[in-house]
Formats: structure tokens, sequence, C-alpha cells
């Protein structure tokens, strides 16, 4: 079984947000261990480095907690991948990660450079538009609702 963790800066704030990741979610509740990890995003200064630096600090805690997970960073400029690039991705690193994948989806304003720059978290994205936070929560998890039907020969991703 999948183990997935989710750290996403910025909550699903309306009901038609919660309301689609939460589907995706129950659908994938069979193949995968779902964990969310919910980051407020910080406003309160208005130099918005500042508050990068401040939500780095608390998503570096979490990737402290989760070192062995393969981690990755929905990013505009991250390599572009296709659902079924994103199936080979999850049966490699079943193989040589033991199902477990970590994905980070940054503010409204992004992420700190250091996450960005740290070389053992993999860009990826889902083209080159850019999504507000909590649609790319929602896209993600069902890319990887996509990606299972896929690596299952189900006929979902059609």
């Amino acid at each position: 079984m999948l183990n997935i963790i989710i750290i996403a800066v910025g909550k699903l704030d309306t009901n038609y947000w919660s309301s689609a990741f939460q589907e995706y979610y129950k659908r994938l509740k069979n193949s995968a261990k779902i964990t969310t990890h919910t980051i407020n995003e910080i406003t309160t200064n208005k130099n918005i480095a500042i508050n990068l630096k401040l939500e780095a600090i608390k998503i570096n805690l979490l990737l402290d907690k989760y070192h062995d997970y393969q981690s990755f960073l929905l990013d505009l400029n991250g390599d572009l991948i296709t659902s079924e690039e994103l199936a080979k991705i999850i049966i490699t690193n079943q193989n040589f990660h033991q199902g477990k994948l970590l994905f980070i989806i940054g503010s409204s304003n992004g992420v700190a450079t250091e996450i960005k720059n740290n070389s053992k978290i993999r860009k990826l994205a889902f083209g080159r538009i850019t999504l507000l936070h909590q649609l790319a929560q929602v896209i993600l998890i069902e890319q990887l609702y996509r990606a299972v039907q896929i690596i299952n020969n189900k006929p979902y991703h059609k």
C-alpha cells in the first residue's frame, strides 16, 4: 500500500475544494494511506521572503519527520509530467522507497528558496500555468488517483 504525505501551505477554504479533495481521498483510501499536513499561510509580514522563510521552517520540520520518503515539490518550473509518468514514478517509488511519497504544495506566494533548492526534493509541474494552491491540492490528489488507476489497468484514466 502506498503511504502518501501531502504538505500544503494554506487550507482548502471553501466547500467545493474540500468536497473535491475528499472525493478523491475516499477513492484512494483502499490503495493508499494519505496523510495531509496543512500549514497556515503566513501573511503577517510585509516582506514575503520572511513569510516564506517562516513557512519553510514548518515544512522542514515535516521533511525531517518523513526523512525516508521520496519528496516532490509542485513547482511551476518543475519537470513536466504526464499522468502515465506519475504512475511510473509511483511504481519506481514502490520498488525503492516502499511506496513512501511526500508532496509539497506552497502558498499563494510559493515556497522559500531553500525548499526549492533542496537537492533531495524533485520538482514536478502539472503544466506551465499558475494554479491556486487549493486547486493544486485537488489536482494532485486526482492525479494520484488517476496514476493508481493506470497502474491497476482500470479505465478511469482514459
